[in-house]
C-alpha cells in the first residue's frame, strides 16, 4: 500500500514537471482579444443620431405626419387648391397617395435637410421615422413603387454620333467655303476620366445613364430619400458633435417641442461660410496682382499696332476732381451749418415757410442711419406653426449673441427694444381703427446706434474719396445743426422726457357722405346728430403716440422743436381749442397735436387728433372695445410690440371684399367658408431664450387668401392660351412628322393614336380653353385650334397642316383655313 502511494505521488510530481513550461509560456490575467473598432458593427442610425450639427444649414422636422394629413387645418388649405386652381398632375397624384397612406405615417416623424455644409452630403436629405423597424421595412417598397410616378426616370440620353470630316492637307479658314474631296476620318471623343468616388452625380449624368433622380435606403426604423448616394459617415463623421447636441438647435427645439412643424436655420454658419468664401476670393485677387505685378506685359511695337499718346489722351475721361480737403468742408451725410435768422426777420403768408437748410440733409441722413448701418445677425433662427382652433399660429425665435441680445429685427439694426411692459395706448386710441402698433424701444441705445451708423458712413466716405483722418476734421451729429438751433441737446435734454412705448393707429376709411351733407354742401363742420367718426375722419392718416414723463417739460419744448425744423412763423399761426380739460394745437392744417394721458398724440390730420381726444373723453377706446380685448387675450401680459389688425382692413385684401366678378366654382367656395373674418394679431416678446414673434393668422382669411391666389392662376388670360393653342399645334405637327417616317410608315396619325402612343398630352390639349381637332387623309393632315369661348378663353383660331406653317386669323369664334396669313 505504502508502495502504490509512493507511484502515484511520482507520477503526479512527473505530470507536473512536464506541463509547467506550457503553463508559464500562457498569459495570465490577459482579458479575451476584443475585435478591432473596424470590425465593430456601426449601430443603425436613428433620428436623433443620424446628422452632425456641421452637416446642413437648413432644418425641418414635421411631427405626427399622418395626423397632420387628414387635419382639418391642412385639408382646409388644399381644398381651394384643388377645386379652384387647376394644380399639375403630380400635385393631385401626391395628395391621394398621401392620404390613402395617412394611417401608416399617423406616429411617424419626418425631417427634410437642405443647404449641406461639407462636400460628399446630398443637396437634399429626407428622413421618415416610423415606431419600428419592422413597419419601416413595410412601408419601403410602397414609397418605392410610389416614386416612379412621381419623380419618373429620365429617358437615357443617346451617346453622340460620331463626326465625320475630310481629310486633306489643306487648311481651310473660318470663312472659306470650299470642300476638298477627301476620305472620310472617323474622329473619336476624347474618353472622359474616372468619376472621383467623392464627387456627387449631377442630374444631367443620372439622365444620360438612365438613373432615376433620387436615392433611397432603410436603416433601421428610418426610410431616406437623397438626391444623390450618401454614406451614414458622411451625414456623421466619427467624432463630430452631433446636432442634437448643438446649443442652439437644442434651445430651439425644446422652445417648439409641441408645435406641428418645426424649422431651423443655421445663420451663424451662413455667415462663416459667406466669410470664408470672401477671404478666399481677397487672397485670389491678391495672388492675381502679384501675379501681374511681377510679370508685366511687354509692350509690341509695330507699325501696324503703334498708337499716338496724345490721341490716347484725348479719348480718355478727364481725372476726377481732387476732394476738398479744406479744413472747413464737411462730410457728405453731416448737415450744413447755418445761422438761423431772426424771428422778426421772418415774412409770415398764410403758410409757415419751412427752412431746409439743416432739416434736408439731417432728414436724409436719419433715414440712412435708422435703416442703415451693418445687420447684426444671429446665430440662427428658428420657426415653428401649429393650428390651434381656427387659428394659424407661426412663432419665430431669434437667438442672437452677445453682441445683439436686445435686436429683434435683424434687418434693422437700430431697432433696439426697451423693457418689457403692458401697452397703455390701448387706453387712448379709439376702437374704430383698422390697425393698432405698438412697441417699446429704449431710445438713449436707438440714439448712440445711429451716430454709430452715421460715423460708419462718413468712415467709408472717406475711404473711396481717398481721404485721411488728418484730411478731415472728426464726423460731426448730424443732429449738431439743429441742437445748435435749440439750445438743448438731445440725448441729454429731450429723450429723457420720454417713456419707452411707441403707438401707431390708422384710422378707418371715412364713409361716404350722408345726405344731410350733400344737400349742404358748404357747411364745413358736422351737422348735429351726425357721428363724428364717420365725418371728420377724411384719411387713412396715421396717429402717433408717444409716451411721456414730464407733460409741461415736453410741451414746452415743442413751439422750439417745430421753429428748428424750419417752420418760420408757424408759432404765430397755432391755433388752440380746448375739449374737456384737453388742448388740442394744429398747425395751419400741417399737423397736430395734444397730450392724452401720458401720450403725446400727433397727427398729420387735424380731424384724426381731434377724434382720439373725442375717444378718450368717451371711453370708446380700444382698451374698452370686447373685439379687442377677446382677440389680442392670447399675448403675454408685457411684451415688447403688439399689433392688431382689424377685420375691415384685413378683408380689403381678400377675395371676399374682392368686388370683382368670380365665377361659378369661386362662388360655391365662399358659400362654404365662414363670412366672418377675425383680426390678425402679433405679439413680440422675450422669456429670456430670445425675441419670440408670434402671429395668429384665421384660418378662413387664409383660405379666402389662397382661394384668390387659386382662382387667378385656374383662369388664364386670353394670351396665355392662345400661346399655349399655338404651341400644341406645333407639337401636333412635330409628332405627326415623327409618326409618318416612324411607325406610321408613310401615313400621318389620328388624335387618338397620338393620345394613345403617349406623344401628346390630352390635359395639355384641353386645358387651356382651345379645342383643337385633327382631320388626317392619307398623306396629309389638318389640326385646327378654336376657342371656348371667343373673346374669353382666345380671339384667334389656329391652323396647320403637313407643311409645319402655322397659320391665325380672327374668326368670331370660327376655324381657321389654310388662306389665313402666316404667324411670324
Amino acid at each position: 500500500m505504502l508502495t502504490s502511494t509512493h507511484r502515484l505521488i511520482a507520477v503526479s510530481l512527473i505530470l507536473l514537471c512536464i506541463s509547467s513550461p506550457l503553463i508559464a509560456q500562457q498569459r495570465r490575467g490577459v482579458p479575451p482579444r476584443r475585435p478591432a473598432p473596424a470590425e465593430i458593427p456601426e449601430p443603425p442610425a436613428t433620428y436623433d443620431t443620424l446628422l452632425a450639427a456641421d452637416s446642413y444649414k437648413v432644418y425641418c422636422e414635421i411631427r405626427a405626419v399622418g395626423g397632420l394629413i387628414r387635419s382639418s387645418a391642412v385639408n382646409d388649405l388644399i381644398d381651394p387648391v384643388m377645386k379652384l386652381g387647376g394644380p399639375p398632375k403630380e400635385f393631385k397624384t401626391l395628395v391621394k397617395w398621401l392620404n390613402a397612406h395617412a394611417e401608416v405615417l399617423a406616429g411617424s416623424r419626418m425631417l427634410v435637410a437642405g443647404w449641406p455644409s461639407r462636400p460628399k452630403l446630398p443637396a437634399i436629405l429626407v428622413a421618415i421615422e416610423f415606431s419600428s423597424p419592422e413597419e419601416a421595412k413595410k412601408f419601403y417598397p410602397e414609397l418605392s413603387g410610389f416614386l416612379p410616378t412621381l419623380l419618373p426616370t429620365p429617358t437615357p440620353t443617346p451617346s453622340p454620333t460620331p463626326v465625320t470630316v475630310p481629310k486633306s492637307t489643306s487648311v481651310v479658314g473660318p470663312g472659306d467655303s470650299r470642300m476638298t474631296a477627301a476620305d472620310p476620318k472617323l474622329v473619336t471623343p476624347k474618353p472622359v476620366s474616372a468619376k472621383d468616388p467623392g464627387q456627387e452625380e449631377t442630374f444631367a449624368e443620372k439622365e444620360s445613364a438612365g438613373l432615376p433622380p433620387y436615392h433611397m435606403k432603410q436603416s433601421g426604423a428610418l426610410v431616406l430619400i437623397s438626391n444623390t448616394d450618401f454614406t451614414f459617415r458622411d451625414l456623421r463623421p466619427r467624432g463630430a458633435k452631433l446636432l442634437e447636441e448643438d446649443p442652439n438647435f437644442t434651445l430651439a427645439r425644446n422652445r417648439f417641442s409641441s408645435e406641428s412643424i418645426f424649422l431651423y436655420v443655421d445663420v451663424k454658419s451662413i455667415e462663416k461660410e459667406e466669410k470664408d468664401r470672401q477671404k478666399k476670393w481677397e487672397e485670389e485677387e491678391k495672388k492675381r496682382v502679384e501675379a501681374e505685378a511681377a510679370t508685366p506685359p511687354k509692350a509690341e511695337e509695330s507699325p501696324e499696332t503703334e498708337i499716338n499718346a496724345s490721341s490716347v489722351e484725348e479719348q480718355l475721361p478727364p481725372p476726377p476732381p481732387e476732394p476738398d480737403q479744406s479744413p472747413s468742408s464737411q462730410p457728405i451725410l453731416v448737415a450744413a451749418t447755418a445761422e438761423p435768422q431772426a424771428a422778426n426777420d421772418a415774412t409770415l403768408s398764410s403758410a409757415p415757410q419751412r427752412n431746409t437748410d439743416a432739416v434736408g440733409p439731417m432728414m436724409f441722413s436719419l433715414y440712412g442711419a435708422l435703416f442703415g448701418g451693418q445687420a447684426k445677425w444671429p446665430e440662427a433662427v428658428s420657426a415653428a406653426l401649429a393650428f390651434e382652433g381656427d387659428t394659424y399660429v407661426l412663432r419665430t425665435l431669434i437667438v442672437n449673441g452677445d453682441e445683439n441680445k436686445s435686436n429683434p429685427i435683424p434687418f434693422v439694426p437700430q431697432f433696439v427694444s426697451g423693457p418689457a411692459l403692458v401697452p397703455e395706448s390701448p387706453n387712448i386710441f379709439p376702437a374704430d381703427m383698422d390697425l393698432f402698433v405698438s412697441v417699446s424701444l429704449d431710445y438713449p441705445q436707438v440714439y448712440d446706434g445711429m451716430l454709430k451708423a452715421i460715423a460708419n458712413a462718413e468712415q467709408q466716405s472717406r475711404k473711396f474719396s481717398r481721404q485721411t483722418v488728418k484730411d478731415s476734421p472728426p464726423p460731426e451729429s448730424p443732429f449738431a445743426a439743429y441742437e445748435k438751433k435749440l439750445g438743448l441737446k438731445i440725448k441729454d435734454d429731450v429723450l429723457p422726457l420720454l417713456g419707452n412705448e411707441l403707438a401707431l393707429v390708422l384710422p378707418r376709411k371715412a364713409k361716404k357722405a350722408s345726405n344731410e351733407a350733400a344737400r349742404n354742401p358748404g357747411n364745413e363742420g358736422p351737422t348735429a346728430g351726425t357721428n363724428q367718426a364717420d365725418t371728420n375722419i377724411a384719411g387713412p392718416n396715421p396717429v402717433i403716440a408717444i409716451s411721456v414723463k414730464d407733460r409741461e417739460a415736453v410741451g414746452r419744448l415743442i413751439p422750439k422743436i417745430i421753429e428748428g425744423f424750419g417752420l418760420k412763423g408757424a408759432n404765430l399761426l397755432a391755433q388752440t381749442e380746448k375739449r374737456e380739460g384737453t388742448e388740442i394745437t394744429s398747425y395751419a392744417n400741417l399737423f397736430a397735436y395734444a397730450f392724452v394721458g401720458d401720450f403725446l398724440v400727433v397727427s398729420p390730420d387735424a380731424a384724426a387728433t381731434r377724434h382720439v381726444v373725442d375717444a378718450y373723453i368717451n371711453h370708446q377706446t380700444l382698451s374698452s372695445d370686447s373685439h379687442f380685448r377677446n382677440f389680442t387675450r392670447w399675448q403675454p401680459r408685457q411684451v415688447l410690440g403688439q399689433v392688431y389688425v382689424a377685420p375691415g382692413l384685413v378683408e380689403q385684401y381678400t377675395a371676399a371684399g374682392n368686388s370683382s366678378p368670380v365665377n361659378e366654382k369661386m362662388s360655391e367656395f365662399l358659400t362654404r367658408v365662414n363670412p366672418v373674418i377675425d383680426p390678425l394679431t402679433y405679439a413680440l416678446s422675450n422669456d429670456g431664450l430670445g425675441p419670440l414673434h408670434e402671429l395668429h393668422v384665421p384660418k378662413n382669411l387664409l383660405q379666402l387668401f389662397i382661394a384668390g391666389i387659386s382662382s387667378e392662376a385656374g383662369k388664364a388670360p386670353p394670351e396665355t392660351n392662345e400661346a399655349m393653342a399655338r404651341s400644341a399645334l406645333q407639337s401636333v405637327a412635330v409628332v405627326e412628322a415623327s409618326f409618318q417616317a416612324d411607325k406610321g410608315k408613310g401615313r400621318y396619325a389620328t388624335l387618338d393614336e397620338l393620345l394613345s402612343e403617349g406623344l401628346i398630352s390630352k390635359e395639355f390639349m384641353e386645358r387651356y380653353g382651345y379645342t383643337i381637332e385633327l382631320r388626317v387623309s392619307g398623306n396629309r393632315f389638318e389640326a385646327t385650334a378654336v376657342p371656348n369661348e371667343y373673346g374669353k378663353t382666345g380671339r384667334l383660331s389656329f391652323f396647320i397642316d403637313e407643311s409645319g406653317v402655322l397659320r391665325a386669323g380672327d374668326h368670331g369664334g370660327g376655324a381657321a383655313t389654310a388662306a389665313d396669313q402666316p404667324m411670324q
